[in-house]
Order: C-alpha cells, then structure tokens, then sequence
C-alpha cells in the first residue's frame, strides 16, 4: 500500500466511514502521511484516525505527542478566529448590515470537532448592494481595494477578512447572471440561519444547506481553474452532503447545479467523496464521474491546498499583473477539454475584470 492509499485509509477513519489498516504503520510510514495532512491542511481533523486506533497500532508516542501538540496549536487559532468572525458580525450589525460568514468558520460547525478544522481568513457577505458596502468599507478603510465579489479592507488584527459583495462569480457571462440571481434568492429567502461558533457567546449568521451545496461546490470550482484545490475544500463538502436531504432538495441542487453549466465538475467532486471520505450515493444529487474525478483528484493531490505545493506554479510571475495573467490562464487551458464553457470565457473576463478594478480603485 502507497502513502497515499495509507492516508486515504485514515481519512475515512477520522470521518467515521472506514476501519483501521489491518498492519500497523511504521513510524516512517507515519512521518508520511503526516507530511501529507499538512500539504492538505488536514493535520487536526486526521487525528480523530489516532485516537480510535488500538494502542498496538498508534503512531510513536514522540511522534503523537507532536502531533498533538499541533492540534492544540489549531484549536486555539480558530477559538481566536470564532472570536473574531462574532465581533466582526456585530461591527457590520452597528453599521446597520446583516452579515452572513461564508466557508470556513461556518462549514467547520458541521465537523465532530469544528475547533480542528484548519482555520484561514473569515469571508463575510454583507446584505446590503455592492454601492451601499464600498461605501462603508471606504468609510472604514480609505485604502480598502475593490475586486469583483469582495473589498479588502484593514478590518482585523488576528486573520484576513474579505468582505463580499456576492459570494462568488463566473466568467462565463450567461452562467454569472444565473449565479448572481441565485444569490439574490438566497438573500430573499432569510439570508441563511443563526448559529454559535465554538468557544464564543455571540451568534452569527451562517448559509443553510442549499446555498452550501451549491456555492462550496462552485467555490472549490473556481480554485481548481485557478490555482488549485486541496482535500480540506473537499472534505467541508463531504460534511455539507453527509446531512440529511430529501430527493427534492437533491433535485434542486442538480438543477442549480445545471442552470451554472457545472454538472460535470458536480459529477467529478462526488466521485473523490465517494473515493476518498466514503460518501454513500444516496446523499449525492449526481452519479459521480470516475473520469473526471481521477483527473481532479491528481491535482489535489499534485498541488496540495490552494496550489501551494504546485511544482508549475512560479511564484516570482505571480508577482505581477502581467504574470498572473498568463500563469492563470495556462493553468486553467489545461482544463479547457473538461470544462470549456467556463475556461474559454476567462481571457475575456479578465481583460474586463483588470478595467472595473482601475474604476473602482
């Protein structure tokens, strides 16, 4: 068995799909697929595999007491972050604007221990339109930049906050204007549910399962072609499809999924959860794509979380307009049999994209 088989093995254990290996790994074996759940960003939430596993067949004690140690260390990054993501909610609520977290704090509720989920920034949608939030965001930070779905502003001492306009986007032009009128609905509708974050007394909003079902798809959708994907985006929508769903709410999210011209990249996703997590059919709104989502999970693999691990990835181009330009689009062309009604529009997207920005900033 590989490394990554072995991996694999205990990433079905920690999420309660699977069973132990049969041979006990040495402790190199252990090193390895460590040195894998920190390329994935999965180094707390795999300890969960440790922990049930019989003493015969746990890591080194020296080796476990680190990776303990670890874990503590991530706990108590998200415990300062949960606190962060509520006084942010309240900052925006003073201001007169519901906010909604996106992704992360959030999805991590969803996990048997949401404070080992590793943490990022804190992306927060704002209720009101896209002229109302520039124009707070400019009242608090005259520096905040602008882009398409989000303003960047110096709102925050612990993490980076992104403050959104609409979740996310598309380049294609006709699947855009679907997705920016689903998120019109999903603000008509309730503007998602209340919940507490872990270790934190304040409540904030977060999105109900049938903006997650479509917007963590997407949103793992626009990484792939972008920069690249990680089995930590994966493994947030294992636990958004491991809730209960009826065959119409299933349904709804096949048609949703349609509508945005993303049913294959949908189909190549449920086969790495099926694959990897263990995610029974029966929570799954398609078949899943074997073809599709070997080629997926190669890059997940490949480039580890966000492309930071991508050997075809320079860093010194991503320096400049110029070299985002063209490394992006390299990268994405090699998607472009795959998914072409998304790939092909992006050249023209971000010419107009690079104008809106000198507008607006």
């Amino acid at each position: 068995m590989g490394k990554e088989n072995r991996f694999f093995q205990l990433l079905k254990l920690a999420v309660g799909t699977g069973s132990a290996p049969e041979t006990p790994l040495s402790a190199q074996e252990w090193i390895e697929v460590l040195e894998l759940a920190e390329k994935q960003k999965l180094t707390g939430v795999l300890l969960g595999a440790a922990e049930v596993l019989p003493a015969a067949s746990k890591p080194p004690r020296p080796l476990l007491m680190q990776w303990i140690g670890r874990t503590h260390q991530i706990e108590r990054v998200n415990q300062a972050i949960n606190k962060e993501a509520v006084r942010v909610s309240e900052f925006f609520a003073r201001k007169g604007m519901r906010s909604m977290i996106l992704k992360g704090q959030g999805v991590a509720q969803l996990y048997p221990h949401p404070l080992r989920r590793m943490p990022g920034d804190i992306d927060i949608w704002l209720e009101g339109s896209r002229k109302e939030i520039i124009r707070l965001a400019r009242e608090t930070d005259p520096k905040a930049e602008v882009v398409y779905h989000h303003v960047d502003m110096e709102l925050s001492k612990v993490c980076e906050v992104e403050v959104h306009t609409t979740p996310s986007w598309m380049f294609n032009p006709l699947t855009n204007y679907r997705l920016q009128a689903l998120c019109r609905q999903w603000k008509r509708n309730g503007f998602g549910q209340e919940t507490t974050l872990e270790g934190t007394d304040g409540s904030v909003r977060v999105p109900e399962g049938e903006m997650n079902r479509v917007f963590l798809v997407l949103h793992a959708y626009r990484h792939l072609l972008s920069e690249g994907v990680g089995l930590r985006q994966l493994m947030d929508i294992f636990y958004v499809f491991r809730q209960e769903t009826s065959p119409e709410e299933r349904a709804r999210t096949a048609r949703q999924w349609r509508a945005l011209q993303m049913t294959d990249f949908a189909a190549a996703v449920m086969w790495v959860l099926e694959t990897i997590f263990g995610l029974e059919r029966k929570y799954m709104p398609v078949s899943p794509s074997e073809r599709r989502g070997r080629r997926l999970l190669e890059e997940i693999m490949r480039a580890g979380n966000f492309g930071q691990f991508d050997p075809r990835l320079s860093r010194e181009r991503m320096q400049t307009d110029g070299g985002r330009f063209s490394t992006s689009l390299k990268r994405m062309w090699g998607f472009v049999h795959n998914y072409p009604q998304e790939v092909c529009w992006a050249p023209f997207f971000k010419i107009w994209h690079y104008g809106w920005r000198k507008m607006k900033n």
